[in-house]
């Protein structure tokens, strides 16, 4: 349990790092702040995720979903297109 809540916490902490990166330009919220929500939302999914699936996939599938919003946040942005 320590562990599982231990990688949650490092996960929050780069997906909080990743939101900021992905969001540039002038922000109203500092970048402690920033993490602070990434922390405590990912804590949340990742303890919801436990309850319904298990551990592991506590662990696996939010960086799934951190992938998929990336990924449509950088598309919209004008970023990330895909070659043709």
């Amino acid at each position: 349990m320590i562990g599982f809540v231990i990688g949650l916490l490092i996960q929050g902490l780069i997906f909080g790092v990743v939101v900021r990166a992905v969001l540039p330009g002038e922000q109203t919220w500092s970048i402690g702040q920033t993490v602070a929500i990434g922390v405590v939302g990912w804590i949340a999914v990742g303890f919801i995720l436990r309850a319904v699936f298990g551990a592991l996939v506590g662990l696996l599938l939010p960086l799934l979903i951190l992938g998929g919003i990336y990924l449509y946040l950088s598309s919209r942005r004008g970023g990330a297109r895909p070659r043709r």
